[in-house]
């Protein structure tokens, strides 16, 4: 293999021998030390190739054996670049694309962040960018294991990182610690307090003691489980201590809804027509030269595509969108009176079902209609079943604990 590199390099010369005497003719060549290969034999004559430098002494055995040569071609690299003489644009074209390969090889285009579920991966990127990482950066002036250290450091969550380069791309590799489980608040007294006005339908009360029962009517506000516990037997004294109040709790909320609809309206009819725009954009201004014509026309537009250039990760600020333009024209139309109640109370209901929570139902929507000469007015009461418990930092319990705490800090006085 060593010896077809180096004659490919030399170059070499494919011939053909006619005569007689053509093995007596390898042979003297062989004597004489000329290196062949690829022999084989074509009608009465034999092919060969020899090397570049040799063909002097392959015309002095050829004219001794009474041999006749008859060159085919030539080979190797020497014979590729006398195929580029007198194509210098080309030969020119060809270095400064090898020499730009190599330069643009010697950026990172693409970054990839692996592993992270809690850690978003638009903060870590951010965080690696002020480190010097980030699309068109040089490859020499990234340094994998200082990042590396930088990122365990901001990102408590995370506990093993790995930065690998590979071509013009960055793999960031993390593992993230075990996520802690959510915390909650048990010493610090709170009351369970209204979100909304409402009729209590149920309260179950997990700490504290409930303050309504069922049936009660409740303000926005008003406690309905307090923090404050009386410990002790009855009949005997008893005290106060204050725990963080908790529990649920579910009301007949009321919603009040407005909505009203007109009887004629412009309704779109669409002609069928359709035209399209391509937009080039230059740091996101548009370059629109070739809009179509609409005259008094009017349409919907309707982005059929929006692509940003770009070189891996690294975007350029030059953008190309393709619009298409649907036409139409307005025509007027009416509805009836029952036709716009019906729509008026599916408005109504939508809006309700917007503001309710996960916990919510709809028990009935009741609405009364006004009808005027070009509109009908709904005006309507929604009763819901709602969650209306929230909690609050009690007032009570925290006198008691910084009473106490003042107490204990007196005695060690």
């Amino acid at each position: 293999m060593f010896l077809a590199l180096w004659y490919y390099f030399r170059g070499y010369v494919m011939i053909k021998v006619h005569g007689f005497a053509a093995e007596r003719f390898m042979n003297m060549l062989s004597y004489r030390g000329v290196y062949v290969w690829d022999v084989a034999t074509e009608g009465a004559g034999v092919k060969l190739k020899v090397p570049m430098g040799s063909m002097n002494m392959v015309s002095i055995c050829a004219e001794k054996t009474g041999c006749r040569l008859e060159v085919q071609g030539y080979g190797g690299f020497p014979a590729k670049i006398r195929r580029f003489h007198g194509r210098q644009v080309l030969t020119v074209g060809i270095l400064l694309f090898a020499v730009g390969l190599y330069l643009l090889s010697s950026f990172i285009w693409v970054i990839r962040v692996e592993g992270n579920e809690r850690v978003s991966q638009e903060d870590i990127l951010s965080y690696c960018q002020e480190l010097g990482l980030k699309p068109a950066a040089w490859k020499r002036g990234v340094h994998p294991e200082e990042i590396t250290k930088e990122l365990l450091v901001q990102f408590p969550d995370i506990s093993w990182v790995s930065v690998g380069i590979k071509g013009t791309d960055v793999t960031i590799k993390i593992a993230e610690t075990i996520e802690k489980a959510e915390v909650v608040d048990k010493e610090t007294p709170c009351d369970v307090v209204a979100s909304m006005d409402g009729v209590i339908l149920k309260i179950t009360a997990e700490r504290g003691t409930p303050q309504v029962q069922e049936g009660d009517v409740v303000k926005k506000g008003d406690v309905l489980i307090s923090s404050e516990v009386l410990i002790g037997l009855e009949g005997e004294e008893q005290h106060a201590e204050y725990v963080a109040a908790e529990g649920f709790v579910t009301a007949k909320v009321w919603q009040q809804l407005t909505a009203e609809l007109p009887l004629t309206y412009d309704e779109k009819v669409y002609t069928g027509e359709i035209k399209t725009n391509s937009i080039l954009s230059f740091w996101g201004k548009d370059a629109d030269f070739i809009h179509p014509s609409l005259e008094e026309e009017q349409a919907d537009t309707e982005v059929l595509f929006e692509k940003d250039l770009a070189l891996g990760d690294f975007k350029v600020p030059i953008s190309i969108k393709k619009e298409q333009y649907n036409i139409y024209t307005l025509e007027k139309k009416s509805r009836t009176v029952e036709e716009a109640k019906a729509e008026l109370e599916e408005t109504l209901r939508k809006k309700t079902e917007q503001c309710l929570s996960q916990y919510g139902t709809i028990e009935k929507i009741d609405v009364h209609y006004e009808e005027y000469t070009d509109c009908v007015c709904a005006k309507g009461q929604a009763e819901l079943t709602e969650r209306i418990d929230e909690k609050q930092e009690a007032e009570k319990g925290r006198d008691a604990i910084d009473g106490t705490d003042g107490e204990n800090n007196a005695n060690g006085q």
